[in-house]
């Protein structure tokens, strides 16, 4: 989520727009002294608000990022084992979120998965698909090697915990002697080298052969949020290898991204990139040209001015 918040804040940033992480109990002094700001909302945050703050943030623009609601929703989620607790928020919670009287809610879904919001939609506020993206700030197709990197054929930074170790095991696991693994939790795996420096991410995704991207289970599930991973190796000028989640086509044509059907299929892509220098330049190639086109975070901030109805010439000092 940090990486997503700063994502947003350096686009608005190169846009011209200053920005503020503000912490909630800020908000009404922070309305009164900039009464032009606009406001992004994590959702899960606003039942821990004051009504004070909340009647504030009502009064300039604002887009809050939602939670999944549609008919049947907890029956759904108990069904395929999730917490309902955490995916349905009580109607208390949403009743909150609707006080803030937002523009538009959204999510990082991509656009077949707002199905599972059409709750808000029911409740008068348009829902927006706004994936995840490249911060081009730090994830750059050029810069600096570093000799640690070195002859690294599989690279993959991220978290490991139970309901995405699955995942991680089926399509992983088999490749476990070639693979270079940092993340702020121990892995089960040979390859695991601890915490890796964010300024050394970029680094590592452009000398590695290979970047396996493997999502949570239930991104396939509900067509949603695709982990930043691919955005950030594209954008990196780097090689991808995706899980079987049919929704990267929504965002990715098949000339700019390889999907698979299973992990067999992952598996078979994966050997051939290993082994084919030519295959795997064209595919970096390719892939960072859609990023760039379509998946920044000043794609994502352009659409989040749209949706607000602020006009981008005539903001100064918002938020």
């Amino acid at each position: 989520m940090m990486t997503c918040r700063l994502g947003y804040a350096r686009a608005f940033e190169a846009l011209g727009i200053p920005y503020l992480l503000c912490d909630w109990r800020e908000i009404p002094e922070t309305v009164a002294r900039l009464p032009r700001s606009f406001a992004m909302v994590f959702g899960a945050d606003v039942p821990e608000m004051s009504v004070t703050v909340r009647r504030a943030l009502a009064t300039i623009p604002n887009t809050v990022w939602v939670n999944p609601w549609f008919e049947g929703e907890r029956a759904f989620f108990a069904g395929h084992g999730l917490p309902v607790n955490i995916w349905a928020w009580p109607d208390a919670h949403r009743r909150a979120v609707l006080e803030l009287q937002p523009r538009f809610v959204f999510t990082a879904t991509v656009p077949s998965g707002l199905v599972f919001f059409a709750g808000w939609e029911r409740a008068g506020v348009p829902v927006r698909s706004l994936p995840l993206a490249c911060d081009m700030s730090l994830y750059q197709g050029e810069g600096p090697t570093d000799p640690a990197f070195d002859g690294v054929r599989l690279a993959f930074v991220g978290g490991y915990w139970e309901s995405k170790g699955r995942a991680l095991d089926r399509y992983l696991r088999p490749f476990e002697d070639q693979l270079t693994i940092y993340g702020y939790n121990r892995w089960p795996y040979a390859g695991y080298r601890g915490r890796l420096e964010r300024e050394r991410e970029p680094m590592l995704y452009r000398q590695a052969l290979v970047c396996p991207v493997v999502n949570e289970p239930t991104v396939a599930l509900l067509k949603g949020q695709i982990n930043e991973r691919v955005f950030k190796v594209l954008g990196c000028n780097g090689v991808p290898v995706v899980d079987a989640v049919p929704a990267y086509r929504e965002l990715f044509a098949e000339d700019e991204l390889l999907i698979p059907r299973d992990e067999v299929e992952f598996g078979e892509q994966v050997r051939w990139l290993l082994d084919d220098p030519v295959e795997r330049a064209e595919r970096a190639r390719r892939g960072r040209s859609a990023v760039l086109a379509r998946h920044t975070y000043v794609h994502r901030a352009q659409a989040v001015l749209a949706g607000l109805g602020v006009d981008l010439p005539e903001i100064s000092a918002q938020t």
